[in-house]
């Protein structure tokens, strides 16, 4: 090709063309059967397929791009031409998934994002896995002016038009993180890991509830369990739960490694059928986050994610550099990215008697609510009585979750961060970078201004783009701005 052009592997001759078909495949099952009554002879129907092909044919011959003049250039269309551009220095992250039929071909999918949002990527699919690769280091790697001058992941320094084409990707990563298998223990433990078993379940039962006798299996099984005991049933339902887990689990980080070049960018490759490979331009992460959901932290695990712009949320997990693990194997790995010891597991400042109320007040009222409802159910419509032993243990668990999220409640500021700590069911510390803060706000709810608290917000372009310290005292929350930045302090007089 000319002018530095290339174009998609061929091999996607054989992905595109599955992939159109399999996507209309509803539709021209739906005109079969409904021409299958039809005297009509000529399968009119039948001239889609080619058709359909031909149209995977066209994508591959009509896509082509490019990295020249300090931009990557993506074209493609045949009667409606569409060119994407992006800068080099926006570049923020770069994907390669590999679904099974791509892992098959050894073919990967490439997007590569310079923002948050859908519109804001380019996506090449399918190149070859060592080609994405390659994309991968020619974007990331040689794009930063203050590094040109520094030995390249790949031997010399080079431009980003001269790498050859039979480079091979960057092999002298350092390895910051491998799976170890028996983290596996840690899939029930999650919100996350139930609700992928949910969704397993949903998923095949969906599946196999179109057929009659699937339907009366069910049916069956359902009567069998309905006739145990109820404490059998309830290990019944946490065996079934904990291995749809485990299995959700496998199949998201089987194989996980975090790795990180003498650039910075860290890079995380992780999946079982489906792979995935992220890479996430050091100059663009602002932070880190600590979580320890309840099941994990009574465990001593947690995980760990990145504080990021240019992920995009549609692709969950796109962020994590730690599966659910130990919590001394996630702790030393935060220091590594964010050497403070200080944020990382410093002690934080509390916030006062007022915050402890809040908590207490907000985790007790609905408590109480839900027994004054079921006391009245007893005693207006006779309801069963054995519904009342909820009653005291509402109360107490309303109390202990109070305290627990007051445990949890504080933050601190250090040289080079501010950290904030919030939540009981699902904690988390998260460890911002001063210097990636744009903005900040003071909130306070007419329930906070009756009692001299408030919600510090501190804004930036990376993760959930702002991050809260909660019912932290006014005063307070006016020296931690005044602390971060002073010249700010002013407009908020």
């Amino acid at each position: 090709m000319t002018d530095g052009w290339r174009r998609l592997d061929a091999r996607m001759l054989l992905v595109h063309p599955l992939e159109t078909l399999v996507r209309f495949l509803p539709a021209l099952l739906a005109i079969v059967v409904f021409r299958a009554g039809s005297d009509d002879s000529d399968r009119w129907e039948l001239y889609a397929v080619p058709l359909l092909v031909a149209f995977g044919v066209l994508r591959w011959v009509t896509t082509r791009y490019r990295i020249a003049d300090g931009q990557i250039e993506l074209r493609r269309g045949l009667f409606t031409k569409q060119t994407t551009t992006a800068r080099l220095d926006k570049v923020r992250t770069i994907d390669l998934t590999a679904q099974l039929h791509h892992r098959v071909l050894g073919l990967a999918k490439v997007e590569i994002s310079t923002a948050g949002g859908q519109h804001d990527r380019l996506v090449l699919d399918s190149l070859s896995v060592d080609a994405g690769r390659r994309l991968r280091a020619e974007l990331l790697h040689r794009v930063d002016p203050a590094v040109t001058g520094l030995p390249a992941p790949t031997g010399s320094p080079l431009g980003v038009d001269a790498v050859p084409d039979d480079a091979p990707p960057p092999v002298d990563d350092e390895v910051l993180l491998r799976l170890d298998p028996t983290w596996v223990r840690y899939a029930p433990l999650t919100v996350t890991g139930l609700a992928s078993a949910a969704a397993i379940v949903g998923f095949v039962s969906q599946g196999v509830s179109r057929f009659s006798q699937e339907r009366s299996v069910f049916r069956d099984g359902a009567s069998l369990v309905s006739r145990l005991s109820w404490w059998v049933d309830v290990l019944l339902l946490l065996g079934v739960v904990s291995l749809l887990a485990v299995g959700a689990y496998v199949l998201t980080f089987w194989g996980f490694r975090l790795t990180r070049n003498r650039l910075g960018t860290l890079h995380t490759r992780r999946g079982l059928l489906t792979s995935r490979e992220t890479s996430i331009d050091a100059t663009r992460v602002r932070g880190i986050r600590l979580d320890e959901p309840l099941g994990l932290r009574l465990a001593g695990a947690r995980r760990l994610k990145v504080v990021t712009s240019g992920l995009l949320r549609e692709q969950g997990g796109s962020d994590w550099l730690c599966p659910p693990a130990p919590a001394d194997v996630v702790t030393p790995l935060a220091l590594r990215i964010r050497p403070d010891e200080a944020a990382v597991s410093g002690p934080l400042t509390p916030h006062g008697p007022a915050a402890r109320r809040r908590r207490l007040t907000r985790a007790v009222v609905p408590a109480v609510l839900v027994s004054a409802a079921l006391v009245a159910a007893r005693l207006l419509w006779d309801w069963n009585g054995s519904l009342l032993v909820a009653v005291p243990l509402l109360l107490v668990g309303a109390v202990a979750l109070g305290r627990d999220r007051y445990r949890a409640l504080g933050h601190t500021v250090t040289p080079d961060h501010l950290v904030s700590r919030h939540g009981s069911l699902d904690r988390q510390r998260v460890v911002l970078d001063r210097d990636g803060i744009i903005g900040w706000k003071v909130e306070q709810s007419f329930f906070q201004r009756r009692v001299g608290v408030a919600t510090l917000v501190a804004t930036t372009a990376a993760g959930q783009r702002h991050y809260d310290v909660v019912d932290v005292p006014v005063e307070m929350a006016y020296a931690v701005l005044a602390q971060i930045d002073p010249d700010l302090l002013a407009e908020f007089a």
